[in-house]
């Protein structure tokens, strides 16, 4: 009986995230339950909007509190922020991901093939890519060939290696770059809330997503990795007006996730003590935008942490941001210095274009002096310290900005954190901050090809082997 009970179970839950075929090409079947005849607009709102919430609702959480932009005091935030991460707190953020966000994107390109619209598969495989490329630094290896087959009948699929995934990364880049710049099908792309079918700000934010994620594999690579994001960055995004965000809107129905968070659960978290010592240590512009402060009766300030639904990127209608032209003259920055042979004039070129680009977006205005004083190199006579100054401003820069700030860390071991001293448990015996996140609870009890059923947060991903 308890089988009976556990097969049905396990055809309920994987039916709800696994669904049509992996191959991306003519081949793709359709989702089994969208009806056939669902138009491509009728899909791009739930595929733009489903990504744009998991990355920069979860995702953009449980990356905070690890990195420390972020620090929990009641509920599970605070017992993410002490490294007490378990398996079933992933549950939702996978569901999300597979279900609401990558399930609408095979969609898409299934039937981009079938009504001849390449520019609507070319925006589908960028987005496709991004979410693989979010869900893969958190997890390690992930299903992704076999993960839409469950018109196959296959519910538990197989599990793609993470070097895997950075190659399949690259090639959807590839093939949307291709799709984009080619010539036009027989049906004119409609909804489009990133980028207005603006296609060539789309191949920009596609080859900067592909330096984002070579500059990901530098212990892998080495100094090909710097060269290689340099080379696509030339391609890439190149104003903040380019930047790759989805808008939230003001209506109840359509708010920011990090906006839903502070009305449900707001008293869960607060800004984090080291991100508040780096903006207030150094009258950094942005302070006031990142945060809200509770006074008393008299004025006061009594508590200069609040995560409140008044900062620049917890309003309801806050961006989130999906690649920006700040992370890319960041990735531009730390690509020249940490070369083979370094060019630390464009170096630091890159960097004070990133900081000041920074400071203009949240601001509305910039500040010379702030980028005198911070984002130069003047002073600092070893490569560790320059790449300490150039990490550490780009964490701040990257507050609330998905899982890079996390995936940053592990690379260079940057900015430099302490950990929480409550933050040795069962799942991080060790009580340093956490290299990876459990599998979900779910994939765990239903699939037996989960390649690490009993968590240990200080396994390694493989590009940070």
């Amino acid at each position: 009986m308890k089988r009976i009970f556990k097969l049905k179970f396990l055809l309920l839950f994987t039916s709800f995230w696994v669904f049509s075929s992996c191959e991306f090409d003519e081949e793709i079947n359709v989702d089994p339950s969208t009806p056939a005849d669902v138009t491509l607009n009728a899909i791009w709102p739930a595929a733009q909007t489903g990504i744009s919430w998991v990355i920069g609702g979860e995702i953009v959480r449980i990356n905070g509190l690890l990195i420390q932009h972020f620090n929990g005091i009641n509920a599970q935030q605070a017992s993410n922020t002490q490294y007490l991460i378990r398996d079933a707190d992933m549950d939702g953020m996978w569901r999300r991901m597979y279900h609401d966000s990558l399930n609408p994107l095979v969609d898409i390109i299934k039937k981009a093939n079938e009504q001849d619209s390449p520019f609507d598969r070319g925006k589908a495989k960028v987005l496709l890519a991004l979410g693989l490329g979010n869900f893969t630094d958190g997890f390690g290896d992930i299903p992704y060939v076999e993960a839409f087959k469950a018109d196959d009948d296959l519910f538990a699929p197989t599990y793609n290696s993470q070097q895997e995934i950075y190659n399949t990364i690259q090639t959807l880049l590839d093939e949307a770059i291709a799709d984009l710049e080619g010539p036009a099908g027989t049906l004119t792309p409609g909804y489009d809330r990133i980028f207005e079918n603006d296609l060539g700000k789309w191949v920009k934010a596609a080859n900067s997503l592909k330096a984002r994620y070579a500059l990901h594999l530098e212990k892998k690579n080495g100094s090909q990795a710097f060269d290689d994001a340099l080379t696509l960055l030339s391609e890439g995004i190149s104003s903040n007006t380019e930047d790759f965000e989805f808008i939230f809107g003001t209506a109840s129905n359509e708010p920011n996730p990090q906006y839903q968070f502070s009305q449900d659960r707001g008293g869960n978290i607060e800004m984090g003590e080291f991100l508040i010592d780096q903006l207030e240590s150094k009258n950094d512009p942005r302070t006031e935008f990142f945060r809200e402060q509770s006074t008393d009766s008299d004025g006061n300030i009594t508590d200069n942490k609040v995560f409140g639904s008044g900062s620049f990127y917890t309003k309801i209608d806050a961006p989130v941001v999906l690649m920006s032209y700040v992370e890319a003259k960041f990735i531009e920055a730390e690509a020249h210095l940490r070369k083979a042979t370094p060019d630390l004039v464009a170096s630091e070129t890159a960097f004070k274009a990133a900081v000041s680009s920074s400071i203009l977006k949240i601001t509305g205005a910039t500040d010379d002096a702030y980028i005198a004083n911070y984002a130069t190199y003047a002073g600092l006579a070893t490569p560790e310290a320059r790449l300490e100054r150039l990490m550490t401003e780009k964490y701040i820069a990257m507050y609330s900005q998905g899982i890079e700030s996390w995936t940053d860390y592990r690379r260079t071991g940057f900015p430099i954190l302490t950990p929480n001293p409550n933050g040795s448990n069962g799942f991080n015996l060790n009580g340093e901050i956490p290299r990876r996140l459990p599998y979900p609870q779910t994939e765990v009890d239903l699939n037996p090809k989960t390649p690490i059923t009993s968590p240990n947060l200080q396994t390694p991903v493989w590009w940070d082997e």
